[in-house]
């Protein structure tokens, strides 16, 4: 039966007198399907015998076994095959790689190797009022994971916190503003848009092998919004210098007696009108009573000015000389009275404002008409003298109906409305302003190009040894030591203008013998770039 059943067997299948299957490596071959006993019966003419039957299940279960090994031992082949070829391509991979690191990526090109002083607009704003200023300032911000969005709205904000600082120190004396200038930025980069009217960005580029993004900007700065917060908030600012002093006359009297009106209460609302807007906008309005009151600071003074008239403020604000009448008439030593008056009066106020109401006419038709001059002086300083003069004329339209007393009240709002489109933005700017010398700490940043860590630690302590008053260290930053080239920054406060700082790191660096390129300076440039040149190494 055995050998009937081998024309039906694959040629190279065999089953061999071994312990285990022996397997040569050569072409492989496909298997063919395994034959069973339902496609054989056919082919047999005669009856097959339950023996014939078993032998026939042996044979056909040795050939099962054969196959399975076959196909098993393959498969172990092709697995290590496969581990092999991971590992030699790890390892190929692994050598890439350190290749990769070994190679220093190329240098930036000196044309890439933008800083701030490349970086260059046209300003489009324009001051448009007394009480603000457009200040032009120029800032970068490192451009963390390629992220620009953030990179320039970061940019922004220190550019709008130059342009509010450099507003503080117009409006602070050197001894406060150096004093407290940690304060200062402190609380103004919490609060920086509320001192900002408008902005723009003018210029902006990727600088420094484009690892940071550098702009070129325009913030225009509300005067009055710095001025409240440096008074209010801070407390900064000595009240003398943010108040004014009101008063209100008239060269002859005027009987509003049948409009049931005294010229007290036209007085009175001009006053509160006054007083009114320019406490909201940070300064301190006061009558001239209450600046009376307010130099009767002993006896002998409340005796002499417990009494003072008018036309007598007013002489002793105008500087009128002792033989003046307004003063003669009075009192007797006029002269220590004016001297005396002034130097008080300059300790509680800063300006003087004089509204001179000169006529208030009207006919029967209802119409009325007021005339009057203002003038402001400034009163804290040596030069003193009048800064701002009007002279206005206001009327209103009646009819045979009109109200008196609504008439004038109407006059009085015309009358300030008027102040408010010239007068008061004058008063607002010369009050904004402090007249005293001395330079203010300005803050800068030191940028050191292709600089070895030996040289950095040498110059940072060459300028923590050299600094006074009008110079400090603050602190550094080697975020970016590692970078090619290498970019490491300094922060300090000095006092005076760009090139002086300049002049001063280069004497420094020439001390050390170091060779570099001089660095660009420019009056809005917060930055200095200093870059190293290389040996013949």
């Amino acid at each position: 039966m055995g050998s009937a059943l081998t024309q039906f067997r694959d040629p190279i299948l065999t089953i061999q007198n071994t312990i285990g299957p022996v397997i040569t490596i050569g072409p492989i071959r496909t298997i063919a399907p395994i034959r069973t006993i339902e496609t054989i019966t056919p082919s047999f003419s005669t009856t097959i015998t339950s023996t014939q039957t078993n032998q026939i299940q042996t044979n056909q279960t040795e050939d099962d076994i054969t196959d399975k090994n076959v196909n098993y031992n393959i498969q172990i082949i092709m697995n290590k095959l496969n581990v092999i070829l991971g590992i030699s391509l790890i390892l190929f991979l692994s050598g890439c790689g350190d290749l990769m690191k070994s190679a220093p990526p190329p240098p930036p090109k000196a044309e890439n190797f933008l800083t701030l002083a490349d970086v260059n607009g046209r300003v489009s704003l324009k001051e448009d009022s007394p009480g603000v200023r457009v200040i032009r300032t120029k800032a970068k911000s490192f451009i963390k994971r390629n992220d620009i969005r953030s990179a320039k709205i970061s940019a922004r904000n220190t550019a709008v916190s130059y342009a509010v600082d450099e507003m503080v120190r117009e409006l602070l004396t050197e001894e406060t503003y150096n004093n407290n200038y940690e304060q200062i930025e402190k609380y103004t980069s919490q609060n920086l848009d509320n001192y900002v009217v408008d902005s723009e960005i003018i210029a902006e580029k990727k600088i420094f092998a484009d690892k940071f993004y550098g702009i070129d900007s325009a913030v225009k700065v509300n005067r009055q919004k710095v001025l409240v917060a440096l008074q209010k908030d801070l407390k900064l600012i000595n009240t003398s210098s943010s108040t004014l002093v009101v008063v209100i006359t008239s060269k002859k009297g005027i009987d509003l007696s049948q409009s049931g009106f005294q010229f007290s209460d036209l007085e009175d609302a001009l006053m509160n009108q006054i007083q009114t807007d320019l406490n909201q906008r940070g300064l301190r309005a006061m009558d001239f009573r209450n600046a009376v009151t307010s130099m009767q600071t002993d006896d002998k003074l409340k005796e002499q000015f417990g009494k003072i008239s008018k036309e007598q403020f007013m002489a002793v604000v105008s500087g009128s000389s002792a033989d003046q009448a307004a003063l003669n008439k009075q009192i007797q030593n006029a002269e220590n009275f004016y001297t005396t008056g002034l130097s008080l009066l300059q300790q509680l106020a800063k300006v003087v404002v004089e509204v001179n109401i000169f006529a208030i006419n009207g006919n029967v038709q209802g119409d009325l008409a007021l005339s009057l001059n203002v003038t402001a002086k400034n009163i804290s300083t040596g030069r003193g003298g009048a800064f701002a003069n009007s002279v206005l004329n206001v009327a209103r339209r009646g009819g045979p109906n009109t109200i008196a007393s609504a008439m004038i009240t109407g006059l009085v709002t015309d009358t300030y409305d008027e102040m408010k489109t010239e007068f008061i933005p004058q008063v607002i700017k010369e009050m904004s302003t402090i007249s005293v010398g001395g330079n203010k700490l300005m803050p800068y940043e030191i940028v050191l190009k292709d600089f070895k860590s030996k040289e950095v630690r040498r110059f940072r302590s060459a300028i923590d040894q050299q600094q006074s008053d009008q110079f400090r260290y603050i602190d550094y930053n080697n975020t970016l030591a590692d970078a090619q080239p290498s970019l490491i920054s300094i922060r300090v406060r000095f006092a005076g203008k760009p090139d002086r700082l300049a002049d001063k790191l280069m004497g420094i660096l020439d001390s050390q013998q170091v060779d570099f390129k001089e660095p660009k300076v420019a009056p809005e440039l917060k930055d200095i770039v200093i870059e190293k040149v290389k040996g013949e190494e």
